[in-house]
């Protein structure tokens, strides 16, 4: 619940600054994921969304780790095709 009005909130950050939100929650065939994949002018973009409520378990960048990268570079990828 806290992650989708998250996304949605950055989505809609995006969009307020004149990015074009082209899909949410995109989900690879072979694994991999991104949650917002947006165009700013020339620029093909990918969003990971992290969202807290509290830094009680820790700040949002943190949730990022090498595996969660791994998995947003395996979906970006397979958008491009």
């Amino acid at each position: 619940m806290t992650g989708c009005l998250g996304e949605r909130m950055a989505a809609l950050f995006l969009e307020a600054r004149g990015y074009r939100v082209l899909y949410r929650n995109f989900r690879a065939a072979h694994g991999g994921e991104v949650d917002i994949v947006c165009r700013h002018r020339r620029t093909l973009v990918f969003v990971e969304v992290k969202t807290r409520m509290s830094l009680w378990h820790g700040r949002p960048a943190e949730a990022v780790t090498p595996a969660k990268q791994h998995l947003i570079r395996r979906g970006a990828k397979e958008w491009l095709g």
